[in-house]
């Protein structure tokens, strides 16, 4: 079997490659939405690896109330526990990753500027490509 040592030998740009395609979302959008769009998706995917490490990050960058609240959502997949702007993030994200037409006109994405909307598409993108390496790895 393929180490992931081994991909990323003959595939040396795929860390730098998926570094690049978050950058941009990481100067758009706050944080922690960072960090619970990451989660969400990685939960989607069922990433346990990401999941643990998305959880840790999440809990770093947000008080420990909203913390509560945030992985309640989740866990509950009751979306409307969260800010507009989190509630438009995380819809966007979940149409990204399903592969599901999204009109980003539409009015649940007006909390998002054209800008964060890009960030949210090539972080869902990024997040989506390093969970597949991870579950590919059994990381």
């Amino acid at each position: 079997m393929i180490s992931q040592s081994e991909l990323f030998t003959h595939y040396s740009f795929i860390p730098s490659a998926l570094a690049t395609l978050g950058e941009s979302g990481e100067q758009e959008l706050p944080d922690a939405t960072m960090h619970l769009l990451r989660l969400y998706v990685s939960q989607i995917n069922g990433c346990q690896y990401c999941q643990i490490m998305h959880t840790e990050a999440l809990q770093n960058s947000v008080p420990a109330e909203q913390f509560d609240l945030l992985l309640s959502a989740l866990s509950s997949s009751d979306l409307s526990l969260l800010s507009a702007f989190d509630q438009a993030v995380l819809q966007l994200a979940n149409a990204v990753t399903k592969s599901l037409p999204f009109d980003l006109s539409a009015k649940s994405q007006q909390p998002l500027t054209q800008a964060q909307q890009l960030a949210v598409i090539g972080l869902a993108l990024q997040i989506n490509s390093w969970n597949r390496v991870a579950i590919g790895f059994n990381f």
